[in-house]
């Protein structure tokens, strides 16, 4: 669940490469030119809202070229494929989380590690309460459960996400060795995800459940001390 920032023109944020902004289809040798790191984005905003509003039976390249205002063979240039404008528009997502992860960890200094970590469980619950961040995540897991492809991208997206709540985890316990700071961030990162459950397409907890998330970030911030 990705919130947006922003980057600079180079697609940097604090030193880390925005993985979207490079050539879509893998030819790392072709950088993109301005014109097409422009034509890529929209294909890309493109992409995702049919995406987040009709699924990836709605993702026809006809559909998001028309979008996105180009012929289908501009489009078929940058994603040959729909297998990659999906695999597109989970790296743009993941790139989104990078940008934000950097943004806490290099925050106010002033913050404990406690605190910066109850920064990112509080914006990762604010963005799961956004009907479209939760037609994405729900299309999402949808695809992965039919589709091999789709599958083994979200594994290593899911992966992405455990390693960099691990690091804010390790902040607050560094005597946690590698395999249970691993357990640590998958807990974490199933709690954050599993609220999703109880809202969907609502952007807020039902009355009966005040104070949840305050309650989640408890149990969060305790899971992370642990001996």
């Amino acid at each position: 669940m990705a919130v947006k920032s922003t980057t600079d023109e180079s697609g940097s944020k604090n030193g880390r490469r925005d993985a979207s902004l490079e050539s879509p289809t893998g030819d790392t040798a072709r950088t993109l030119t301005d014109r097409g790191r422009n034509t890529v984005a929209r294909i890309l905003a493109s992409a995702i809202e049919i995406f987040a509003a009709e699924g990836y039976g709605g993702l026809t390249m006809r559909k998001v070229a028309a979008s996105a205002g180009l012929a289908l063979s501009n489009l078929q240039h940058y994603f040959p494929t729909r297998e990659d404008l999906f695999a597109a528009i989970i790296t743009e997502a993941t790139a989104d989380y990078s940008r934000n992860y950097d943004n806490i960890l290099h925050s106010d200094a002033s913050l404990t590690p406690a605190q910066r970590l109850e920064k990112l469980v509080r914006l990762l619950i604010e963005d799961g309460k956004q009907p479209r961040t939760q037609s994405l995540f729900v299309n999402f897991w949808a695809l992965a459960q039919m589709q091999e492809f789709a599958r083994k991208i979200m594994e290593d997206a899911y992966l992405f996400q455990r390693r960099m709540i691990g690091e804010f985890v390790a902040a607050v316990n560094p005597q946690l060795p590698p395999n249970v700071l691993a357990r640590r961030a998958a807990l974490i990162t199933g709690q954050i995800e599993g609220l999703l459950v109880l809202i969907p397409q609502r952007n807020r907890f039902p009355s009966d459940l005040k104070g949840i998330e305050d309650e989640a970030v408890k149990v969060i911030l305790a899971v992370a001390a642990m001996p």
